[in-house]
């Protein structure tokens, strides 16, 4: 399975961001270019999310959660 920032591939929010992105290129209000990377950012954004709440200590990438580096107290700094 793929791992935070990407979707898992039967995310029903995956699938409505592909709809979207679908659907706004067979209307016509979006090019290929603008409906991929619609899709693509947003679907970065929310495996972002689905990352951050892993649990205590999701060490994607290298990084410790934002939680553990003070970022959300600033009196845990």
């Amino acid at each position: 399975m793929p791992a935070p920032p990407f979707l898992n591939p039967d995310s029903p929010v995956l699938r409505l961001i592909v709809t979207s992105a679908v659907g706004a290129l067979r209307s016509g209000r979006a090019t290929a270019e603008q409906a991929g990377l619609h899709a693509a950012v947003h679907g970065w954004h929310e495996g972002r999310i689905q990352g951050e709440g892993a649990g205590p200590g999701c060490d994607y990438r290298g990084l410790p959660k934002q939680a553990t580096r003070g970022w959300l107290s600033p009196d845990a700094s």
